[in-house]
């Protein structure tokens, strides 16, 4: 039971229950169902539970300690390269017990670094190096490490929570156990001046990621002796994201997750083990089963990819220099009003056109990565429909947090910018 007056997400206690159960069984579908086979594979088609059964590996095959021992390497060492590495130290934004925390930035150093020592590595080894090879042979052994490892980590916050004087999240602290546990009951868990979020949301999962989708990479041209360039056009747009949010590092600051959510296994198994795993679906698809777009493909899916970019960078850039500075000449033309908590809404420029109008861009960039995978079989796609359900989703969990804080003033934004995330539409 929850304390009087919870206002639960996610379906409460329930559904943050089928959500924990749920996104590690559809991590491991996509593994065990997707293979050289096909698509999903036609054995998987013919006899579902005889194919399940026949390629079930044992807990030998499915968790492995040396790979363990490989993650935790990985994790803790990103945590020392930002404690080593030179960087910016900024403050977030003003909490609501008037504190405001303090970051060192140096995600984009980190980032070049480890890609730089690989591409070298790979540059000497070729696409033989014994890397590529070990990643691709344990894939199911680094889907456990880090469905543990995001798991542990929201414990720990969780239980922590208890025994420091940190901030707690406005609905994650509900007095359900589970839930809290599920939703983060801490708003911004440290150690010293180690902050948990914040590292998960950029550094571990993203950095990982692209590593990922190399890797399916380097199968395609050791298995078939080519690489195609609806393959090529997948790990430049994931590596660009990446990059893109590394250079924009500021602005994770300002988002909701940092903001207002806490930090508990939703956030954890998101950034640790649900993004690397299954944003790589497609380069893991194309790994096994390359498919070649040709000049007019690359052209139509660059079109679709720029268009998205514009929208998402722009909108999100715009956001982030009119909360830090509405003087700031790129958006002191940017109309808005005040509210009566002296919040400023912007109802001009990208933010006049649609509430989420940033929502719109990164769905449109998700289409992009999916289209290089052709037509043959929709599982690729399961990130575009999973992505507009996410979307929506947090639309809707923003405007209730919006209309609660606002009130009236909410209304009259709404009458002046009505449309939600697509303009016309919805």
């Amino acid at each position: 039971m929850g304390k009087e007056g919870t206002v639960y997400q996610f379906g409460g206690p329930i559904g943050a229950f089928f959500v924990t159960v749920g996104c590690p069984i559809t991590t491991y579908a996509f593994y065990f169902i997707c293979n050289e086979d096909g698509c999903p594979s036609s054995s998987f088609l013919q006899q579902p539970l005889e194919y399940l059964t026949s390629v079930w590996p044992g807990w030998s095959g499915l968790y492995s300690n040396e790979v363990m021992m490989w993650y935790c390497a990985w994790f803790f060492g990103n945590l020392l390269l930002q404690f080593v590495l030179p960087g910016r130290t900024r403050e977030g934004t003003l909490l609501s017990d008037g504190t405001r925390l303090k970051y060192k930035q140096n995600a984009t150093e980190t980032f070049l670094l480890i890609t730089s020592y690989l591409a070298f590595m790979t540059y000497r080894e070729g696409f033989s190096w014994s890397l590529w090879s070990y990643l691709w042979d344990h894939q199911l052994h680094l889907i456990t490490a880090t469905f543990i490892f995001s798991t542990l980590q929201a414990t720990y916050c969780y239980v922590s929570s208890f025994f420091t004087d940190e901030l707690l999240a406005k609905h994650g602290d509900t007095g359900n156990h589970f839930y809290d546990w599920f939703i983060g009951r801490p708003l911004n868990p440290r150690i010293l001046s180690w902050d948990l979020k914040v590292f998960s949301e950029l550094r571990p999962g993203i950095m990982m990621w692209p590593i990922i989708n190399f890797t399916h990479l380097a199968h395609q041209y050791t298995t078939f002796g080519y690489i195609t360039d609806s393959m090529v056009l997948i790990n430049i747009f994931h590596f660009w994201y990446a990059l893109d949010s590394y250079l924009n590092e500021p602005a994770v600051l300002t988002t909701m997750d940092v903001i207002d959510d806490g930090f508990g296994y939703m956030l954890s198994f998101g950034d640790l083990c649900w993004l690397p795993m299954n944003y790589s679906l497609q380069a893991r698809y194309l790994g096994m089963h390359p498919f070649v777009l040709g000049p007019w493909g690359i052209a139509g899916v660059l079109a679709v990819q720029a268009s998205g970019y514009v929208i998402f960078r722009g909108a999100n850039g715009q956001k982030n220099r009119f909360r830090t500075n509405p003087d700031a000449p790129e958006v002191k033309h940017i109309k808005y009003i005040t509210t009566k908590s002296g919040s400023r809404l912007m109802i001009s420029g990208w933010w006049g056109i649609a509430r989420h109008i940033n929502y719109l861009g990164d769905w449109v960039m998700a289409w992009a990565w999916c289209l290089p995978c052709g037509f043959k079989t929709p599982i690729p796609y399961f990130y575009v429909v999973y992505f507009a359900v996410l979307l929506i989703h947090r639309e809707r969990r923003d405007e209730i947090k919006c209309s609660t804080k606002y009130g009236k003033d909410w209304d009259k934004y709404k009458s002046i910018v009505r449309w939600r995330i697509v303009p016309g539409v919805y």
